[in-house]
């Protein structure tokens, strides 16, 4: 995979982790979930800044 699959494939999971917690907001699985989203989208800065400072 290049740089753009992996950097759609991490936004896409992110987003599909948000939706899911979003929707269990009430129990504490759910806020998990919203926490491993947010959590991959921060990953998706730090992977293209390791992209661009070519680290």
């Amino acid at each position: 995979m290049n740089e753009l699959e992996t950097m759609i494939v991490l936004i896409v999971v992110g987003f599909l982790l948000l939706t899911i917690g979003y929707s269990r907001r009430d129990r504490d699985s759910g806020v998990i979930t919203i926490l491993l989203g947010i959590l991959i989208m921060f990953s998706t800065l730090a992977y293209k800044l390791y992209l661009e400072f070519g680290a």
